[in-house]
This record gives C-alpha cells, sequence and structure tokens, in this order.
C-alpha cells in the first residue's frame, strides 16, 4: 500500500476549527469564501500599479531609528536608489500576487487547519437545501463579482505602461480566480433553465473557452476511457495533458455541434452554427479590450485566460488520473461508477470550488445542483486537496511516485471485488 501523505495522517472531521467552521457558516453561507478572491483582486490591481509608491510611502513615515533595526535596510535602500525601475517592479509584483497566493497556499493550508468534510446530510436536510435558492444565488453573485473584477483591471491598466513583472503577477491571480470561474460555469451550465446556460456562456467568454459548455457534457460520456481528452492515462504528465486535452476539447465540441446541426437540419455555414458564436465572442472581446485600454490590457485579458484554461486543465488531470473503465463483453465500457473519479473532500477548498472534489457523486449524477453532492467513501482518495495535488503534478516523477501506487492498488483491489 502507498505511505499515507501527511494530510492523511493528520486528524480531520475531529478538529476543533473544522466543527468551529461548520457552525458559524452554516447552509449556503459554506460557500461564501469563493468571494475571497474577487475581493482579494482589487488589492492585487493597486498593488500592480502603485505598490511601490505605497511602500515608499510606508517607510518614510517610520522613525529612522525603527528602520535602522530593520534587518538588511541598507541594502534594501540601495537596491531602490541604484535600481529603482527593477526594485519597483518586483515590490510592485509582489503585492499583486496575494490571489494567486491564497488559491495555492493558504487554500491548502486551510484543508490541514480544519480538516476534511466527513459530515453525512440527512434526507430532510437534503430536501431543504434542494429547495433553498440562495444556494443557485452563490453563483449568480459570483457571474457579477467576476466580471466586475476584470473589467476594473481592464479599466486600470488602460493607457499604463506597467513593467511586465507587476503585470505578469496581476495576471497569475486573476488566472487563479479563473479556477472559481470554470466552477461556477461548470454547475451553470449543468443547470436545466436557459438562465443558466446563457450566464455559462457569459463567463466563459472572458477565458475563450465557450464551447466547453459542449464539450464537457462529452467529457461525462467518454469520463475514463483512452477516448476522453478531460481524463489522464496513468504515467501521462501534466505537460502532455494540457495541449491533449485542449485539442481534443476543441475537437469534441466540433464534433457535437456538427452533429446537433445535421440532426436539425441547419446548414454549417449559418448563424445556427455555435462553433462561429464561440470562436467570435471571445475574440470580439479581447480585441475590445485590446482598442478600448490599450496592449496592457490585452496582455492581461489574454494571459488570465491562458492561465484559466491551464488550471482547468490541471484540475481534469488530477480528477481522473490513471482510472480507467473497464470493457464489457459487448466491447462496450462500463457504466460511470464512484470509481472512476479521485475525491478530495477537503472542507475549505470546497467551500470555495462548491463542492467539486465531491466528483465521484458528480459522474452519478451530473444534474444533481453542489449543495446535494455527498462524499462518496469508496471512491478512490486524493492524498490532498486539488490546489496541492495542481502543485504537485508540476513536478511530474514526485506526481507519479505519489499517485501511481494509489492507482494501482485501487485498481487491485476492484479486480478482487469482480
Amino acid at each position: 500500500m502507498p505511505t499515507p501523505s501527511p494530510a492523511e495522517q493528520s486528524p480531520k472531521a475531529e478538529r476543533v476549527l473544522g466543527d468551529l467552521y461548520v457552525k458559524l457558516l452554516p447552509g449556503s453561507k459554506q460557500f461564501l469564501p469563493t468571494f475571497i478572491l474577487p475581493a482579494l483582486l482589487p488589492i492585487c490591481m493597486l498593488g500592480a500599479a502603485y505598490g511601490d509608491q505605497a511602500v515608499v510611502s510606508a517607510a518614510s513615515l517610520l522613525p529612522q531609528q525603527l528602520v535602522a533595526q530593520i534587518p538588511m535596510a541598507q541594502q534594501l535602500r540601495y537596491l531602490y536608489t541604484e535600481h529603482t525601475e527593477l526594485t519597483s517592479a518586483v515590490i510592485c509584483a509582489a503585492l499583486a500576487l496575494p490571489g494567486a497566493l491564497f488559491a495555492f497556499v493558504v487554500m491548502p493550508a486551510l484543508d490541514l487547519l480544519l480538516g476534511r468534510d466527513l459530515r453525512v446530510e440527512t434526507p430532510e436536510e437534503l430536501a431543504a437545501a434542494a429547495q433553498d435558492k440562495s444556494y443557485r444565488g452563490m453563483l449568480y453573485k459570483y457571474t457579477v463579482a467576476h466580471w466586475s473584477v476584470l473589467i476594473a483591471a481592464c479599466g486600470l491598466l488602460a493607457g499604463q505602461d506597467i513593467h511586465p513583472l507587476p503585470l505578469l503577477a496581476l495576471t497569475l491571480s486573476m488566472g487563479a480566480m479563473g479556477g472559481s470561474l470554470f466552477t461556477v460555469s461548470h454547475e451553470l451550465l449543468h443547470g436545466t433553465t436557459g438562465k443558466d446556460r446563457l450566464l455559462a456562456n457569459v463567463l466563459l467568454v472572458t477565458v475563450g473557452y465557450m464551447h466547453w459548455t459542449s464539450s464537457h457534457l462529452v467529457h461525462h460520456r467518454k469520463v475514463a476511457t483512452l477516448e476522453d481528452p478531460a481524463s489522464a492515462r496513468l504515467g501521462e504528465s501534466l505537460y502532455s495533458f494540457v495541449p491533449r486535452s485542449v485539442i481534443g476539447n476543441v475537437r469534441d465540441a466540433l464534433a457535437a455541434e456538427m452533429l446537433r446541426l445535421k440532426l436539425r437540419h441547419y446548414p454549417v455555414a449559418s448563424l445556427h452554427n455555435r462553433m462561429l458564436w464561440w470562436t467570435a465572442a471571445p475574440l470580439g472581446l479581447l480585441t475590445a479590450v485590446g482598442y478600448s485600454c490599450g496592449p496592457s490590457a490585452f496582455c492581461f485579458a489574454l494571459g488570465q485566460a491562458i492561465t484559466s484554461v491551464i488550471l482547468l486543465c490541471a484540475v481534469d488531470y488530477v480528477e481522473h488520473y490513471g482510472l480507467q473503465r473497464e470493457k464489457t463483453a459487448n466491447n462496450r465500457y462500463e457504466k460511470v461508477s464512484v470509481h472512476h473519479s479521485w475525491n478530495a473532500n477537503w472542507l475549505f477548498t470546497n467551500s470555495v470550488i462548491f463542492r467539486l472534489q465531491r466528483h465521484a457523486d458528480h459522474h452519478l449524477d451530473g444534474s444533481k445542483s453542489f449543495q446535494l453532492l455527498r462524499d462518496a467513501p469508496e471512491a478512490p482518495q486524493l492524498p490532498a486537496s486539488y490546489p496541492a495535488m495542481m502543485l504537485l503534478a508540476l513536478l511530474p516523477a514526485a506526481f507519479f511516485r505519489v499517485m501511481d501506487p494509489r492507482v494501482r492498488a485501487y485498481t487491485e483491489q476492484l479486480d478482487k471485488r469482480r
């Protein structure tokens, strides 16, 4: 059996902080942390644009006796005096990174502190949650928040000759917010109303991935097979998976749209072809940003879209890594079950990404709203939460060393049950 990770060895549901967290944020309030990133982005924006000025102004207000006691104060003053532009850029970049740091440092740390969410809701609690419209309202509010932050960032960058370092840092922070964007879009595209599907596209246009509203549904049919571009194979690195997934998603969306047009007797070269809209709308948005806000805003908008898509691919990578559906006697794949998705039921990250880590239950019923998703203890369990596993995936050898034994051990258990 694989060696348990430090996270797996630590207490989880019994943690006092985790219990307190659940009591303080009951019901739909549990998902309020998803708005931490939108709240941090204005700080990142101001840090990218004016961080150096703020630091210099704050330092000038400190008593000289106190400044003299700060380690390396003289060296820092020398760097700023002799290399003002570079030092200012580094300061601004550091102050533009809180969004990315929250996603990949704070979230895994809080998962360790709060532990896993092992609660089992009663049928009465689930019935009440199903009727509670405030859960859906969270998704709609996030849509407004995301667009507001994006517009504000592009407006701030309009006409500014910002250094590439803070621009890159701000782009990474906005891209980290794209992880939540895809989670919300994912929930909306599985919705049953035209309003939900429209809002999914309203979000996805900002990252140039509107075809995902179609290709993701194909993923649900192909999941954990060699034909699925959103399921990573055993021994496949993240760096190989990302281009295969991006290209495969476009191919699946195109094939699905061609079939839809054929069944409805619509010509390919017509406004009924959604692939044309899914391509033109993001390009039009980028063009509008570049024309109205300048090159810095254009690079930011393009960069955050690319970062967001890479993060989506990284999430897909860890969700199904190495898991494979068997073929039956009639050469068809077995039915999708909880055995074909990795779960990572960590309390805080689930609060930020709307329980996406209860992924096995989602694949059993894609139409089930996020607040109704149940834990699946019999599903394979990741050794840490999504953000931590995504960071680990950046180091393929380390990721394989952690995950491959788990894949093999779980597969052997399944084979013994069959």
